[in-house]
């Protein structure tokens, strides 16, 4: 992340007017979807393919090329990495099994020769996961109570308002400059101190879907998707600083912060899809943006040792919220062509397909009063992206191979970075009442952790994950 991105963070880590932030209305815009089996080894590059229950979060026209009913069912195996940097390199691993979508697929066939079919869907789309369990370990001169005296300076004791400033006067980590009218020191030496910190992360955004879609003398399809969003996350971490110097009197301190947060949602999506010809479909969609309301709890807590192993001082704070925020609309151009090979009178017919996903995270809103400065903030350091997906697939009789390719980009202001790469594999077999897919995801990305304003850690997440698919036609 660039620099600015690191001092945005950094203020955010001490607002106590509202829990809520820029991070978090990102953390809800962004979306990943797991989908199925097939959908992942391809990148997600489903656009214009369709006959996939997985598009119907993505393009809800690949709906109307089912011509028959279908059920499917795709469970998920996650493996997290995240390595981090500090005084020394260590890695923290986080392993979860989760539901990709789970659909149902009923085509109705009509008597219209023009119209062919109607056809509905209903299920469930996991958009995103935000499984991480993350350890950061080292030792410094740095201290997060300097953090507490910034934004304490310049206010008199009895009109500390602040949360965070509150609980380091009322721990003993800070005392008024005697020097200085309304200006504080620390309690900590300047010394070296151990530094450590642990972060767990549970949660998913899901979609459940109602979608209809039909096909004009199948050249034209098209189709519509209402999705009703469900949303949990969950974070604890607990930062411990410890003084090495024995000699000290305030020996070191627990910092703890608890986020827990339930929401519910709807967006619309709209999408088609046309065949030029019996190989080559282009595809285009539209989504509304996602209407959030969300209820929080935030719970932070501090607690100051001394040398005195008796002595301790503890405070804490919950506060509740409740807020609605509005994601970005977002947009996407497909396209896809089918070339017919064959090798000694064997056909092998190899399909290419490309997407091109944007998405302007500098819209994302948060539509509760006295969010101003958040929603300034959020046009101000984000931007519209693009996201870039390709996949292949080749059929070999009775196997079928896939590859894929998925790059997300970044959605902070002057940054080049990559948010975050896929690299997908998978294979299937498909017989005329069942088929079974299997795919392997490798995600990578790199992000920076501020530990405090003067320790900023980078850390390199990998992912890998399987997925597995059964459907039955019927």
């Amino acid at each position: 992340m660039k620099k600015i991105i690191l001092s945005i963070i950094t203020i955010l880590f001490f607002n106590n007017t509202h829990a809520q932030n820029e991070i978090d209305a990102l953390r809800y815009s962004t979306n990943n979807m797991i989908g199925s089996a097939r959908y992942a080894a391809m990148g997600g590059a489903f656009g214009s393919l369709g006959g996939e229950f997985s598009s119907l979060s993505l393009n809800p026209a690949g709906l109307g090329m089912y011509q028959s009913s279908e059920f499917t069912f795709s469970p998920n195996f996650d493996l997290n990495n995240r390595t981090t940097y500090f005084n020394n390199k260590s890695s923290e691993y986080n392993s979860a099994i989760s539901i990709g979508n789970l659909g149902l697929v009923s085509s109705i066939p009509q008597k219209d020769p023009n119209w062919k079919r109607i056809n509905f869907a209903i299920g469930w789309n996991q958009l995103a996961k935000y499984n991480n369990s993350t350890k950061i370990e080292g030792s410094s001169n740095n201290s997060i109570v300097n953090d507490f005296i910034d934004i304490s300076n310049g206010t008199s004791i009895e009109n500390l308002l602040n949360s965070y400033s509150i609980m380091a006067w009322e721990t003993y980590l800070i005392d008024p400059d005697p020097q200085n009218n309304n200006q504080y020191i620390s309690n900590l030496s300047n010394n070296t101190k151990r530094h450590s910190k642990s972060i767990q992360q549970n949660g998913s955004m899901n979609e459940f879907i109602l979608s209809a879609a039909s096909t004009y003398q199948d050249k034209l399809y098209i189709g519509a998707t209402i999705g009703i969003n469900t949303l949990n996350y969950f974070e604890y971490s607990e930062y411990y600083e410890e003084e090495i110097d024995t000699t000290n009197n305030l020996r070191g301190l627990l910092f703890s912060e608890e986020i827990s947060t339930y929401g519910t949602g709807f967006n619309i999506k709209l999408g088609a899809i046309y065949r030029i010809s019996e190989d080559l479909k282009f595809g285009i969609s539209v989504h509304s943006p996602k209407f959030l309301n969300i209820q929080e709890d935030y719970n932070t807590a501090i607690t100051s040792y001394f040398v005195d192993s008796t002595l301790h001082y503890s405070i804490g704070y919950y506060t509740p919220f409740e807020y609605y925020l509005m994601t970005p609309l977002k947009s996407s151009i497909s396209a896809s062509k089918v070339f017919n090979n064959s090798i000694s009178g064997f056909k092998l017919p190899l399909l290419l397909s490309a997407e091109l996903e944007m998405i302007d995270y500098s819209t994302a809103e948060y539509l509760t009063s006295d969010f101003e400065n958040e929603n300034e903030t959020i046009s101000r350091i984000y931007q519209n992206t693009a996201n870039i997906k390709i996949g292949a697939e080749l059929k070999v009789n009775p196997i079928i191979l896939r590859t894929g390719y998925a790059r997300y980009g970044s959605p902070f202001v002057n940054s080049i970075d990559i948010a975050s790469e896929k690299y997908c594999f998978g294979l299937g077999i498909d017989h005329q009442v069942y088929f079974f897919d299997v795919s392997y995801i490798l995600s990578e990305s790199t992000t920076e952790h501020v530990l405090s304003n003067s320790n900023i850690i980078p850390i390199i997440d990998t992912n890998h994950s399987m997925r597995f698919t059964l459907g039955l036609r019927f």
